[in-house]
């Protein structure tokens, strides 16, 4: 998703401090060019840093060039593929992957990433909890989760978070820039109501043709497919994560019909909602599109 909301690092790290993390790999990863990965849609965060080497990260719209030093963190429940580059030919990386209790961040949409001028001491952090999650004690699973919260401090404190473009905007925003941004933080907080368009001009302090007009060239999207887009992310995500019943999610993610709800989920992510249960138990409803 392009968004224009540049959630606070720090904000996500108080999160995080205060939540239970479960460090799942942390390892050492060597590619050599044409290696790519194929697009797949993670349902944990990852946390990358880039030794040497170059990479090409594109995550549903957002395309993000890395290279030695480049720690990133990749959003879970977004389309992501990646892809070693000509030149010099191959990569390094250092890599982790985490799940957590509480603090979710499947309503992240672009990665966060800061430059590294001394990755020394992060790539020590990642191999330590590699070799803590070896041992498969319990004792050293909260090392490992300490290890990766101290990372987290140190990377989140001066990280990044991109707007639509994969560079980094210093310019301040415009007073509608501005407004954009305050419409887009509503629909994050208000996605799951059934009339959250309407009045988005209003909020941002806009006229409604310029407010779409400018909604649409700083996101990519107009504002209607920018709340689809949130609504099928958090639907995936209860799909996933939860034991809810499709007509359950629906309203949860702000549709009365269920059908209607099943249909974009299926135009959106490319399958029916029911397979993204971790066993693919039926919930006892038809889905949109089958034969009947």
């Amino acid at each position: 998703m392009r968004s224009p909301v540049r959630a606070d690092p720090l904000e996500i790290l108080d999160q995080l401090l205060i939540t239970r993390l479960i460090v799942t790999v942390s390892e050492m990863k060597f590619r050599r060019f044409p290696f790519e990965l194929e697009e797949s849609i993670p349902s944990e965060p990852r946390l990358v840093l880039i030794r040497r080497g170059r990479v090409e990260f594109r995550l549903d719209d957002f395309t993000l060039t890395a290279g030695p030093g480049l720690m990133i963190l990749l959003p879970a429940w977004i389309r992501r593929s990646w892809k070693i580059t000509r030149k010099p030919g191959f990569v390094s990386l250092a890599w982790c992957r985490f799940s957590s209790s509480g603090a979710h961040l499947h309503d992240l949409a672009t990665p966060i990433y800061r430059k590294l001028d001394n990755p020394k001491l992060e790539i020590e952090a990642m191999e330590r909890m590699g070799r803590r999650l070896k041992t498969g004690h319990s004792a050293d699973a909260q090392v490992a989760e300490g290890e990766l919260k101290a990372l987290l401090g140190r990377f989140l404190r001066d990280a990044t978070v991109p707007d639509h473009a994969p560079r980094l905007n210093t310019r301040p925003l415009s007073c509608g820039e501005q407004g954009v941004q305050l419409a887009v933080q509503h629909m994050r907080t208000h996605f799951s109501e059934g009339n959250v368009l309407r009045g988005l001009a209003k909020t941002a302090c806009l006229h409604p043709k310029y407010f779409r007009s400018l909604f649409r060239r700083t996101t990519g999207v107009t504002p209607g497919n920018y709340l689809i887009r949130l609504r099928m992310r958090a639907a995936r995500y209860y799909q996933h994560e939860t034991a809810m019943r499709v007509k359950e999610v629906a309203a949860a993610v702000g549709y009365r019909d269920a059908f209607y709800f099943s249909r974009l989920y299926r135009r959106f992510w490319g399958h029916a909602p029911t397979l993204d249960r971790p066993i693919h138990q039926s919930d006892g409803e038809p889905e949109a599109g089958a034969n009947h």
